[in-house]
């Protein structure tokens, strides 16, 4: 069949593209939607392997258009973020089935084959189709590459065919340039030259197209393939089995102990082992510490829990980067630094220890022993290498993991200092205009008292002196109240709110200052539900609202009014909107005014993290806060939170009652 491949990824692409070719089919690979349209225009394929993800046109996007849905070809959609609603989304605009990343390459096979033409669909006499367009054998032979530009270079084959051969990464090349290959054979002929062309890079190594083979070279690689194919090993399912495995504990557990474990169990299944260690490199480099084993005694065990690096043979595994495979452990001086008996001591015949990378820096060892005296095999040799990239894989995930979790720990606290300073900020200012307000009462008290003092007021009046020095005492206690209860430390605590009651009291903290500037203050407040939230971060985003509306209209000509509306939505939310009749908001800063630092007023009067932090609390409690422009004239900001449940408020109730 001809399958179109839709993925921006160019490694994915090339692991598609090679197992397509493996079981017989044709494939084509575009990176972008846009590009499969044009594909779909030329020619209609058979199949369609479709990424969600990809720049420009999603998949889904593409699923959806006329064209692609009335060619009606059958499509198979993957994705890396895989959810439910992505995959009856898929399914709801057409697509024969859904697969998550990482993409089993035998559950493609099995749904290929479902999309496959039946025999009898082929015509009278067709013959069956071949399944593979050539042979391949994992073969590991000499090779030596001579580049037009003059550079040479030697490696080993991984795999070969009559039509190609693919060699393990000898450095930096591109696609394109050609290369005369020299291929040593096991059948004690001559050297074959063949004329190649580099067609694929990636990390596993790199794929060469043969050019003009002659008719003896084609049987001599002919001769080679059979005598590989019939020397293959037939268990290869379980190998394969232990790299999904380990795949699988990679892709679902940052937890690198799980990773660990999963690991050294399954190599222990397969390769028949009876020792295994795996050791991490300590992060300035110079010694190995050992984080898993299998069959350890406790002896070797305390010797292999922390290595030098350089010494020994895993030492030296590390330093070097290389596979070291020991088929006669016991004639080996220097197998544990310090302990060269200790092979003879442990019964250790055999040892293979292989490195753990991750994007060509060594992270650790892992190494396998027993105490038969059967070598490892090249497969299981290169079971335990793939086992060790998986690994290497699972340590960077860990290490990013456990990184990002520190930076967002670090933001976090960042964040709530910003947002103490910002309280800060505001009690400041509070203090500032409550002053005024306390002096005014004080100078009141003051002046009634002395005017008692001097005795020239008959009783009645003398009682009107002593009641309004009450009150006047009783309001500034009040004031200072206020401002305690707002600046005092509280922990950050989730209950029944009623925002009547918070706005009552934040325009009876600025009612003074707000009246000295000539503010008319209005308010529209509707019977709405309590919400459940924290009261004093509701205190400072009310107070921080009303106190940018009140330096806006303190220094405004016109009319002077600030609006305080209280409202419930259709959708079981509670409104609050703070308007006023100011000069309103410039509009280049209209786009970015909830961000950090931004700001019109001079750095004496404001810090602009204010409307930052005030966003950042009603996001923390689920709802929104946005600003605009009126078009009469002013600024108007507008808080939406979602309004306490009937099952929350039963709880409270009941919470409440059985105290």
């Amino acid at each position: 069949m001809r399958v179109l491949i839709v993925e921006d990824d160019q490694t994915l692409c090339g692991v598609f593209e090679e197992f397509l070719s493996e079981i017989g089919h044709q494939a084509l690979v575009v990176h972008t939607a846009e590009a499969a349209l044009e594909a779909l225009r030329a020619e209609r394929p058979d199949v369609i392997l479709l990424d969600i993800c990809l720049p420009g046109m999603s998949g889904l996007d593409f699923l959806s258009l006329p064209v692609v849905r009335e060619l009606r070809v059958p499509t198979l959609v993957i994705s890396g973020r895989v959810n439910e609603s992505q995959a009856q989304e898929s399914l709801r605009l057409g697509a024969f089935d859904f697969m998550g990343k990482p993409v089993a390459l035998q559950r493609l096979a099995e749904v290929l084959a479902c999309l496959e033409p039946r025999p009898s669909a082929r015509g009278p006499g067709a013959q069956p189709r071949e399944r593979r367009r050539a042979p391949r054998a994992s073969v590991a032979l000499p090779v030596r590459g001579r580049e037009r530009s003059g550079a040479e270079w030697e490696s080993t084959s991984a795999n070969l065919s009559t039509s190609g051969i693919k060699v393990h990464a000898i450095g930096s090349m591109r696609p394109g340039p050609e290369t005369t290959l020299t291929l040593t054979l096991p059948d004690s002929g001559a050297p074959l030259d063949v004329e190649s062309v580099l067609v694929r890079a990636d990390l596993d190594g790199y794929a060469f197209y043969f050019r003009n083979l002659t008719g003896s070279q084609v049987q001599r690689l002919q001769a080679l393939l059979r005598r590989s194919a019939g020397a293959r090993p037939a268990h290869v399912e379980p190998y394969l089995r232990i790299l999904l495995r380990i795949g699988r504990a990679v892709g679902v557990s940052p937890d690198v102990d799980e990773v660990l474990r999963v690991a050294l169990d399954a190599l222990t299944q397969v390769t028949g082992h009876e020792i295994s260690s795996l050791h991490l490199l300590s992060a300035d480099g110079t010694t190995l510490h050992l984080r898993g084993d299998r069959g350890l005694r406790p002896r070797l065990r305390e010797i292999s829990r922390v290595l030098p690096a350089g010494q020994g043979i895993i030492g030296r595994v590390a330093a070097s980067g290389s596979t070291v495979h020991l088929s006669d452990a016991t004639e080996s001086l220097d197998l544990w630094p310090g302990a060269p008996a200790i092979a003879r001591e442990e019964g250790i015949h055999v040892l293979v220890c292989v490195p753990i990378q991750s994007r060509g820096e060594t992270l650790g060892v892992l190494s396998l022993a027993r105490r038969t005296p059967e070598p490892f095999t090249q497969s299981e040799i290169a079971l335990v290498e793939a086992s060790a990239n998986q690994l290497g894989l699972a340590l960077a995930n860990a290490q990013l993991y456990a990184e990002t979790r520190r930076r967002l720990e670090d933001l976090k606290a960042a964040e709530a200092q910003l947002i103490e300073g910002e309280k800060l900020s505001t009690v400041g200012k509070l203090a500032a205009g409550l002053a005024h307000e306390v002096r005014n009462r004080l100078t009141a008290i003051l002046g009634h008292t002395e005017l008692l003092l001097m005795g020239a007021d008959d009783a009645a009046h003398a009682r009107q002196r002593l009641n309004t020095i009450v009150d006047e005492t009783s309001g500034a206690a009040q004031m200072l109240q206020n401002l305690l209860r707002f600046s005092g430390t509280q922990t950050t605590e989730r209950q029944l709110c009623h925002l009547r009651d918070q706005i009552h009291w934040v325009l009876e903290v600025k009612g003074g200052a707000l009246g000295r500037d000539g503010i008319r203050v209005v308010t529209e407040l509707d019977s709405v539900p309590p919400v459940r939230a924290d009261e004093t971060q509701l205190q400072q985003v009310l107070l921080n609202l009303v106190q940018n509306a009140h330096q806006a209209l303190a220094a405004h000509a016109g009319e002077r009014v600030l609006t305080v509306r209280l409202s419930e939505t259709e959708g079981k939310k509670v409104r609050l909107e703070v308007l006023d009749t100011g000069p309103g908001i410039p509009p280049e800063l209209l786009p970015r005014i909830f961000d950090a630092f931004s700001t019109t007023k001079p750095r004496s009067e404001g810090t602009g993290l204010g409307l930052w932090v005030s966003c950042a609390i009603i996001k923390e409690h689920k709802g929104t806060l946005r600003a605009e422009n009126r078009a009469a004239g002013g600024a108007s900001f507008v808080i939406e939170l979602p309004a306490a449940t009937a099952l929350w408020l039963g709880s409270t109730s009941r919470a409440t009652a059985q105290q």
